[in-house]
């Protein structure tokens, strides 16, 4: 470019050099730099970022309009069905119609998905999978097509704070009558972000952006100047609702990972080292004789290759310099996963290779309210429980009898109405007795603390 610039300010001055030829260099020196990598790049990712539309029904109460509070304790409501459309983005992933979107986008039980693609053409998807943990959901477009344009995906691991990000998605498609997506460029701001989501949902090792993500862009590709897929684009810190500078993508290196899984197995296989850390403080380092800045304590751990009071430094070469680190390489692990340890212990630095333990378990529904697995070792490993009794509550559903007696998702139930719980046929045989009673009584585990809960029916 410099050369460009050099030869163009020499001719300017040369005598008898015309206007017209000053006007074409300029002309030719400026359509030069309008095509720069950020356009390259968007040309290339844009054709497989695709809009989602997500219809739902869902039941809703209705009073006559203007009845007065009073008369709706008295007055039953009428019950009608409608349907609610939200729409998102999306990146094709593969040649035969593979989308990733984020879970929030299609939500709990989507009635039906509609792909649509920049040039308009559209499609019917199904859900194959998603998982709210990692706020990630698998599409497949219903078609036998096999050349749709889909996206290159990049390294997440060599991302460089700095470097450009483009953001390509559908912002505020409700108002936008063109099936193109919006496309902003910034940087990445930062990397390895953690930050805590709706519900118990909890982000991990998040990119930051600063490339503008606004409603309806859940989903859709942030990408580098390649044009690789670095990164999906899911949510933003706001105050106004609108984009301020602080947007947050998953991690493309997370999503193969997910992607991978979901292909070959069906489901995401559950894994977990059995391995607690904490904080070190500067009381701890000079207790274990420790000198260093980097590392976490093990405070914990059911594997016999690491003890409690070893300081972990790496893992698979990459430095922990605090629990959050940890957290990032640790939260989303498969039975195929190898972590490579790095640890200071008395004095001496050791290797270990750690291969995490899958954890399979079957999950049944109640009446009662709660999705839930039976308690056993493994479990009480992975989900760090202080018993092996009972029976282990997943999920606590909204407007339950188990909700309503203040059942908690974690909450280990020990007995109902003095009954021990340890199987599935004690929990329902258990249940058919409550139905006789006019109170139920439960004695539960909560991180270690028993609580007695009673409710009259």
């Amino acid at each position: 470019m410099r050369k460009v610039i050099f030869l163009f300010l020499i001719a300017c001055n040369s005598k008898g050099y015309s206007s017209e030829n000053e006007k074409f260099l300029l002309n030719r020196y400026i359509d030069s730099t309008r095509a720069n990598a950020i356009v390259y790049a968007s040309q290339l990712a844009a054709p497989s970022i695709v809009s989602i539309t997500v219809l739902t029904k869902e039941v809703v109460e209705e009073y006559p309009p203007f009845l007065d509070p009073f008369w709706k304790e008295i007055i039953p409501p009428s019950y009608s069905i409608r349907t609610v459309q939200s729409l998102g983005s999306g990146i094709v992933i593969t040649s035969n119609g593979y989308v990733i979107t984020n879970e929030h986008v299609v939500g709990d039980n989507p009635d039906s998905i509609l792909i649509t693609f920049p040039n308009a053409e559209q499609y019917v998807a199904k859900l194959i999978y998603k998982d709210a943990k990692l706020d990630l959901a698998l599409l497949k477009i219903n078609s036998n097509r096999k050349d749709f344009p889909y996206a290159k995906l990049g390294n997440s691991d060599e991302l460089m704070v700095g470097e450009w990000a483009i953001a390509i998605g559908n912002p505020l498609a409700f108002y936008l009558e063109n099936t193109e997506p919006t496309i902003t460029a910034g940087i990445i701001s930062a990397i390895g972000r953690s930050v805590k989501g709706k519900g118990d949902r909890e982000y991990r090792n998040m990119i930051q952006t600063d490339a503008a993500i606004n409603p309806g862009n859940s989903g859709g590709a942030l990408v580098n100047v390649k044009g690789e897929v670095i990164g999906v684009n899911t949510f933003i810190f706001s105050q106004s609702g609108g984009f301020e500078g602080i947007g947050f993508a998953i991690p493309i290196n997370t999503v193969k990972k997910f992607f991978n899984e979901v292909i070959k197995f069906g489901k995401l296989r559950e894994a977990f080292i059995g391995i607690d850390v904490q904080p070190l403080t500067n009381e701890i380092k000079k207790a274990l004789g420790y000198n260093g800045n980097l590392g976490v304590l093990v405070s914990s751990s059911y594997d016999s290759q690491i003890k409690e009071g070893d300081i972990i430094l790496k893992v698979n070469d990459k430095e922990i310099k605090n629990v959050g680190d940890w957290h990032n390489l640790t939260y989303f692990l498969v039975p195929d996963d190898i972590l490579k340890i790095e640890l200071f212990r008395n004095g001496k630095i050791y290797s270990f290779e750690l291969k995490p333990k899958e954890v399979i378990y079957n999950e049944y529904k109640s009446d009662f309210g709660i999705k839930w697995t039976i308690n056993n070792p493994l479990i009480a490993q992975k989900f760090s429980l202080k018993t092996l009794k009972g029976i282990l509550v997943l999920e606590v559903f909204q407007n339950s009898l188990a909700e309503y007696i203040g059942i908690k998702k974690g909450d280990v139930i020990l007995k109902m109405n003095g009954i021990d719980i340890n199987n599935k046929n004690d929990f329902e045989k258990v249940l058919e007795i409550v139905k006789s009673k006019r109170y139920i009584d439960i004695t539960i585990d909560r991180f270690g603390q028993k609580l007695y809960l009673r409710s009259y029916l």
